[in-house]
């Protein structure tokens, strides 16, 4: 089959078509443009109305500047209180964190308690499947120069195999 059309007079419709795409096109754009300014119009319109026509501060917003003076006064203080925190420069992560690691694998750790203060403890609460495997731990930590003192009560090593036990370990953290 051939092409009835000649070359020039293919490219001249082509051409056409393509003008009227862009006409179309721009129109289509123009139109959606014009849509968006419809919709924006009328909040841009509250917004200058709403600040031309109050420019003395209601009762309800004086309100709400107390009201928020009051919160910020309150979260200073609980800032104040909690500055100690934040500003310690040990803090007992590390501690119950090197406890751990010397851990052997026949100690259950249940529950780790801190007491902050000048000398810092720690209690760890467990049990074991051994009073061997206890004292080994309580050996580990106290050879550990990290720990001042490592403490465990007499009945928890003279209890029955797979007794528990607590540790207290004190130290500057």
């Amino acid at each position: 089959m051939s092409n009835l059309l000649p070359n020039d007079a293919k490219k001249e419709i082509w051409s056409m078509y393509r003008a009227r795409f862009i006409v179309a096109g721009s129109l289509m754009a123009l139109i959606a443009a014009a849509l968006c300014v419809l919709a924006l119009l009328p909040s841009y319109l509250a917004l200058r109305a709403d600040g031309a026509g109050n420019s003395a501060p209601t009762t309800a917003s004086k309100a709400a500047t107390e009201a928020d003076r009051a919160a910020i006064a309150s979260l200073r203080a609980v800032l104040t209180s909690l500055s100690p925190l934040v500003a310690a420069t040990t803090t007992p992560t590390a501690a119950i964190g090197k406890a751990l690691s010397l851990r052997p694998a026949t100690i259950s750790i249940d529950h780790v308690t801190y007491t902050g203060g000048d000398s810092g403890t720690i209690m760890l609460v467990g049990s074991a499947a051994t009073r061997e495997a206890i004292n080994g731990y309580r050996q580990a930590l106290a050879a550990d120069p990290y720990f001042k003192t490592v403490s465990i009560p007499v009945g928890d090593l003279a209890g029955a195999p797979g007794a528990r036990f607590s540790l207290s370990l004190s130290g500057d953290f």
